[in-house]
């Protein structure tokens, strides 16, 4: 899954791309602009039917929604404008992590982020099966999606990315002891469907990473 190496390295393909940290950031802005008036509608609509969300935790989704939006761009989905359907798949297990210690380390940090906003944000997902089972689907979606010409599938991925995403649950664990009981329950959403919202913004971040996003920066920006 991870295309991206150390520095300013880009792998895509199993080719090694030398790409500027200013370009992953170029591309992940450019889908995240096309996000932000979903969720400024989405939370405009909560408030129409009187489940107005705090403050904070509006804006903890914002920042989430982002890391969506980077953890994409890092993987290579989106890095061209067109669609191919030509899976490199690699079925082999754990040979991988053993021969690519780096990318599998960057693998399993790469989800430590989502294993601590899902906490972070939802009651639903204070439960270590339910943010193995989130991150789990999400990386084997991404798995997927890479098939169309955005880099290369591996079974390794999917194992190093619930095991990285189980790892920032427990980064969570850590922290909410110390975390203020009033702060923490301003990070919560409020009466709202946790596993339908975060199915929305998964949704809308590939949607939007594999349509506007490319013909924003290709077209637009004439990024390569």
């Amino acid at each position: 899954m991870l295309n991206a190496g150390m520095g300013n390295k880009f792998e895509f393909d199993k080719e090694i791309i030398m790409i500027p940290i200013s370009d992953i950031l170029i591309r992940s802005i450019s889908g995240y602009v096309f996000m932000v008036p979903v969720f400024v509608l989405y939370f405009l609509w909560l408030k129409k039917l009187g489940r107005t969300q705090s403050f904070l935790h509006t804006a903890a989704v914002f920042v989430f929604g982002y890391y969506l939006f980077g953890l994409l761009t890092v993987t290579g989905i989106g890095f061209t404008s067109t669609m191919t359907f030509r899976p490199n798949i690699s079925w082999t297990p754990f040979i991988g992590m053993i021969t690519g210690p780096i990318d599998t380390i960057l693998n399993i940090i790469l989800f430590v982020p989502l294993g601590f906003f899902l906490p972070l944000l939802y009651k639903k997902y204070h439960h270590m099966k339910t943010v193995a089972l989130t991150g789990f689907l999400f990386s084997l979606a991404v798995e997927i999606v890479q098939m169309f010409g955005w880099g290369s599938s591996d079974i390794n991925d999917l194992m190093t990315n619930t095991a990285g995403a189980c790892i920032g649950f427990l980064v969570y664990c850590l922290l909410s002891r110390i975390l203020p009981a009033n702060l923490k329950k301003q990070l919560q959403s409020s009466r709202v469907n946790a596993v339908a919202e975060v199915l929305l913004f998964a949704i809308c971040t590939f949607a939007i990473m594999v349509t506007a996003q490319t013909w924003f920066v290709h077209d637009v920006l004439n990024v390569p």
